[in-house]
């Protein structure tokens, strides 16, 4: 049982990426403030569009 749960503790802790979740986190309370209109006309970047966007920026 014992074996369980840190097998478990140890695959969830494997899978997190909290730059990750952390934006995805702000995204979403963004989105829920914005209109339907204003989600449909301009929606809010991907994580991975986000961190390229600021891996150009580092190198620029």
């Amino acid at each position: 049982m014992r074996w369980l749960a840190i097998s478990a503790l140890l695959l969830l802790a494997g899978c997190a990426d909290p730059a990750h979740n952390l934006y995805e986190g702000i995204k979403q309370s963004n989105d829920a403030k914005r209109t339907p209109m204003e989600r449909a006309t301009q929606p809010a970047p991907d994580f991975d569009t986000y961190r390229k966007t600021l891996e150009s920026d580092d190198t620029k």
